[in-house]
């Protein structure tokens, strides 16, 4: 299996399904979007939101899956985390392409490329969509052990 540096695991993933991805998706939007959204119309007035619940779900978005090594409420839920290409943690530059960025792009496309994203994320074998691919994330089971040694000695 070769050797593993600096405590990374070796290369092999075991990618979230799009149950999953689909799972974690749902609870982030009703534990976290939705109240901020029901808070901002009973403060402001309307669902876009103040730039303070703004703020709150940018943090959410881009900082959370950083401080907790790539779990959101919803990914930890579903059993499964964001993690770079070599098993590292996410960096706020890649969850900020990640969830700002490309998904910006979603929206002037009208949803076209998000249609694209979904089906990448269907026939990819690596279950990676389009702001995977730009971030360099992939999403995979959190409970895969970061660094199993190829042979362990066992005392009894």
């Amino acid at each position: 299996m070769g050797e593993v540096r600096n405590n990374q695991r070796p290369n092999v993933h075991v990618y979230a399904s799009v149950w999953q991805r689909i799972l974690a998706v749902i609870v982030d939007l009703l534990v976290i979007t939705a109240p901020l959204s029901v808070i901002s119309f009973l403060v402001v007035g309307n669902w876009r939101g103040d730039w303070i619940t703004i703020l709150l779900e940018a943090i959410y978005w881009l900082v959370i899956p950083v401080i907790t090594r790539g779990y959101t409420i919803g990914k930890w839920m579903a059993g499964i985390r964001i993690e770079m290409r070599k098993g590292n943690p996410p960096g706020y530059f890649c969850m900020f392409l990640r969830y700002a960025v490309v998904p910006f792009f979603y929206v002037i496309s009208f949803g076209g490329l998000l249609l694209l994203s979904c089906g990448m994320m269907v026939l990819r074998t690596d279950r990676k969509s389009l702001h995977d691919v730009v971030a360099g994330t992939v999403v995979v089971k959190g409970s895969v052990p970061k660094y199993v040694p190829n042979q362990s000695k066992i005392s009894a």
